[in-house]
């Protein structure tokens, strides 16, 4: 018999809380695989959000008379270190979840190990036409899920969350894999990888409990890096850099979680090098998302001279008077967008790395 088991429900992404449906949906079937493996007392781990939830399992409960079953309301607002055995085995002492080590422990279960099927719930985002969940098997090639979902355009990559923490690209597409992520992101060539990394690892820094050396350190330096490269402020020693901490924070990090990290930019480089290398070298972003790599450009044929991009400037980086075609002056401009909100007339475009024809300085307008 076994001294304990838990069950954690806390969704490890807010944006695709898997094990909470399942929970909601199957609490019979939860509470029903719970009491057949006997334990001395059992344990529901719930974001405190969920009360109602909680009420339902503690009713539902009681058909189980010789099951003892405590419900805990957590902070779920850092998802990640509930998928670490040490952390959930802190909160049933009273504790707050702080990770101490990578190792499984067999008692502790996400609501699908309960199940033990060999489907994945997962929710995919990103640049797709059917974003939402899907059910796939654990086996699967990421082939097999785009073509499930449909990318928008052409397929670029695809994030699996933690704890599989890796960017694949299109030479994996036909790669079995163990599906054991909840929230898969898929990118298309209107994303940019740099920038998507750089989201990626800012999310790190609300989940890193920051106890370790490396993994603080880790999480801090892989952000600063990387917020260099996306400002225009990047070396060609950075990707050196980048891969050096990386390995070392896989080999010295207290759990698992700022080790993922470090995994999905090791990934990222592999399958993305020349991309994020061209941020550094060629000072350009393709995608034209990274806001320093990007400039803003009025059409001739389609400004009508409003002035209303010029009212909302709050730099004065854009010349021009009534009905005078407007030109936006790059060496003030600071790409903060707010033009291209303003302008009615979708006479203002973002360009990367070429450039629309444009007038020098204003001139009367022909429409």
């Amino acid at each position: 018999m076994n001294k304990y088991i838990i069950c954690n429900a806390v969704p490890t992404y807010k944006e695709a809380p898997v094990s909470k449906d399942i929970l909601k949906n199957s609490t019979s079937q939860i509470l029903e695989t719970i009491h057949s493996k006997k334990a001395e007392k059992n344990y529901i781990i719930l974001d405190y959000k969920e009360k109602d939830l909680q009420s339902k399992l503690e009713t539902e409960a009681k058909n189980y008379p010789d099951m003892i079953l405590e419900t805990i309301l957590v902070d779920g607002s850092f998802g990640f270190a509930y998928r670490n055995s040490s952390a959930i085995l802190k909160v049933i002492e009273g504790e707050k979840p702080i990770p101490s080590s990578m190792e499984e422990n067999k008692s502790v279960y996400t609501v699908e190990m309960l199940l033990d099927t060999d489907e994945k719930n997962v929710y995919i985002d990103g640049s797709i036409k059917k974003k939402g969940k899907y059910v796939f098997k654990k086996k699967i090639t990421p082939r097999e899920i785009i073509e499930s979902c449909g990318v928008k355009g052409t397929f670029k990559g695809m994030y699996l969350g933690y704890p599989m923490a890796t960017l694949l690209g299109e030479a994996d597409l036909d790669k079995e894999l163990n599906l054991t992520t909840d929230y898969i992101c898929i990118f298309d060539e209107s994303d940019c990888i740099l920038d998507k990394l750089k989201n990626i690892a800012e999310a790190y820094t609300k989940e890193s409990c920051g106890r370790c050396v490396f993994g603080f350190e880790g999480v801090t330096q892989i952000n600063m890096i990387l917020s260099d490269i996306s400002q225009k402020k990047g070396k060609t020693s950075d990707i050196g850099l980048l891969l050096d901490l990386c390995g070392e924070m896989k080999n010295q990090v207290l759990c698992e979680i700022d080790g993922t990290l470090a995994s999905t930019v090791i990934s990222a480089i592999s399958n993305f090098r020349e991309e994020i290398e061209e941020h550094i070298t060629k000072k350009v972003c393709k995608a034209a998302v990274c806001s320093k790599f990007v400039t803003y450009h009025i059409l001739a044929d389609k400004c009508i001279g409003c002035t209303e991009c010029a009212d909302v400037c709050e730099d004065d980086a854009i010349l021009g008077k009534k009905k005078f075609i407007h030109v936006i002056d790059q060496e003030e401009c600071t790409q903060c967008g707010k033009c291209v909100e303003a302008c009615e007339e979708e006479a203002i475009v973002k360009a990367g790395p070429i450039k629309p024809r444009c007038p020098q300085k204003p001139i009367p307008c022909k429409r």
